[in-house]
């Protein structure tokens, strides 16, 4: 379980690097922007010590329910710098009801620039298995860049789909 936000910040490196060397193999540079990094928690206490000390480096966080489970999304005070930008946002995710959350960062979401999503994702499939996941909440296309940490393509930002759903 992550302790300091220092620690928080050296984990989430190795899978920066995975993510940039994805990105950069298949020149995505100004034809994807990174929107959030997303780190699931094993537990309910993880979830809790994780958000307190995220919240005091954060600009704001917003926490609804989602599937059963308690989701905090935040914005950084200081960014992840990666290939694509700087990712300025956390999806922070509590464990699930059936307790089945593996603890440790799970993917990188990011959005089509200049191109529309469904270009995207074909051009993904030439190459890459493409996995489509449809939830309640949206839908995604993931790639598995590396030991289970996924590259998912969605339609935009989350804090757009936030906005638009549940700030009414």
């Amino acid at each position: 379980m992550i302790k300091t936000i220092q620690e928080f910040y050296a984990q989430s490196e190795k899978y920066v690097g995975v993510f940039n060397s994805f990105s950069e193999k298949r020149k995505l540079a100004g034809r994807a922007e990174p929107d959030h990094i997303c780190y699931k928690c094993g537990s309910k206490e993880s979830f809790e010590s994780l958000r307190a000390i995220l919240e005091n480096e954060s600009e704001y966080l917003h926490q609804t329910f989602i599937s059963g489970r308690r989701i905090a999304y935040l914005r950084f005070k200081k960014g992840i710098d990666t290939a694509l930008g700087t990712i300025h946002f956390l999806e922070l995710s509590d464990q699930k009801p059936d307790n089945s959350q593996q603890e440790g960062f799970d993917h990188i979401e990011a959005f089509a620039v200049g191109r529309t999503y469904e270009e995207m994702v074909k051009e993904f499939e030439i190459t890459e298995k493409v996995v489509k996941v449809e939830r309640p909440h949206h839908t995604t296309h993931d790639i598995d860049i590396g030991n289970g940490f996924l590259f998912r393509c969605t339609k935009g930002p989350l804090i757009e789909k936030i906005k638009n759903e549940e700030m009414i």
